[in-house]
């Protein structure tokens, strides 16, 4: 291991939390497969890896880890409660806003744009709300770069003069610019901004306010610097230019907020409870956006986000209650290479295999 390289003993903690104020239950005792995750991601760490891990089952922590720097420069090592840009994690939270909207009877996910906005060319009035949800709306990716200022106006403007990839409701395409279009029907139906609306109605039920843009307080110092593959400093998002009242709306509801990989989890919990949705819109979120696992069998979900630079990733085996959330801020060891490194071990834990069936390599 590199000595410029904390070990992962110093800024880890292996055992159940029961200090945490998200999970409170106490693991009694480790669990080999645990145990050999952090060793691979040790190893990880020697070679460039800078993130965080949260692995829990049961309302237990299984792990909950720091890797590498936070700051290479000033070698300031990463820690737990260091923050990150999570990237398109922003998605399902954007997600879940609309379906609370539907909860309230003010929209239906079958609405069309040319319902919410007055002046939707033809080929776009009659997409559907949830044809934007699931990705099949046909629209385009984005328009510009994620730090160009541009207004709500101009998103808008450049979504509803781009031709259509193919007809809305057929091949699945992902669209950063149609979440961007879901805040802007989240602004005009709820009244509000869109990180006012969200923090309120989708955040603050899961206590998970420290996820945001501007309303959840983050300063530059407490965020994770990003380190390109070639090892050339990004900086933190904070370092990038935003408008006063967060990122340009390319990022607007598809991208760019802030968030400790513990928020990040207590977020996913929260929603999988039942805290944010009722037991309906809970369902209807689960139509869109999680699937039947192959490797572990019951309902599952796989969500990724990243820059190039940031990398996020959540992994949850819903109805065996297993998740892990992990953040990474160096290119040269993303969390969606990285997590392969032990992706046996983890989805030996989702099957809900003793600890004594599981065997290195066996999988």
């Amino acid at each position: 291991m590199s000595p410029l390289i904390p070990t992962a003993s110093a800024c880890a903690t292996l055992l159940a939390l029961s200090c945490s104020p998200l999970f409170a239950q106490e693991v009694k005792e480790v669990d080999p497969r645990v145990t050999a995750i952090d060793r691979a991601l040790t190893a990880a760490e020697s070679e460039g890896l800078c993130g965080v891990v949260l692995l829990r089952s049961q309302d237990q922590v299984l792990l909950h880890s720091a890797y590498g720097f936070s700051d290479r420069e000033e070698k300031r090592p990463m820690t737990t409660s260091t923050g990150f840009d999570i990237g398109s994690l922003v998605k399902p939270i954007t997600a879940v806003a609309i379906l609370k909207l539907e909860e309230e009877g003010v929209l239906s996910t079958s609405d069309t744009l040319g319902a919410f906005f007055g002046d939707v060319p033809t080929d776009k009035s009659g997409i559907t709300l949830m044809e934007i949800l699931n990705h099949t709306s046909g629209m385009r990716d984005i328009f510009g770069g994620d730090y160009d200022v541009v207004s709500r106006e101009w998103v808008f403007e450049k979504a509803m003069n781009a031709a259509l990839l193919g007809p809305p409701g057929e091949e699945e395409r992902y669209s950063n610019s149609g979440y961007s279009l879901l805040a802007m029907v989240i602004e005009d139906v709820s009244g509000r901004p869109y990180e006012a609306y969200v923090r309120e109605a989708v955040l603050e039920p899961a206590e998970a306010e420290g996820i945001g843009y501007v309303l959840a307080g983050w300063e530059k110092a407490d965020l994770a610097v990003g380190y390109w593959a070639s090892g050339t400093r990004f900086g933190t998002p904070l370092d990038h230019p935003w408008a006063e009242d967060g990122p340009s709306w390319n990022l607007r509801g598809n991208g760019g907020m802030l968030a400790t990989a513990e928020q990040m989890a207590s977020w996913y919990e929260a929603l999988f409870d039942g805290k944010i949705l009722g037991p309906e819109a809970l369902e209807e979120y689960y139509s869109f956006d999680a699937g039947e696992s192959r490797s572990a069998g019951g309902r599952a979900l796989g969500h990724a986000g990243g820059n190039e630079v940031f990398n996020t990733l959540q992994i949850s085996w819903i109805d065996h209650d297993v998740h892990m959330t992990f953040f990474t801020s160096c290119a040269v060891r993303a969390a969606e290479d990285t997590w392969r490194d032990f992706r046996d071990e983890l989805i030996s834990l989702a099957r809900g295999e003793p600890a004594t069936v599981f065997k290195e390599g066996a999988n």
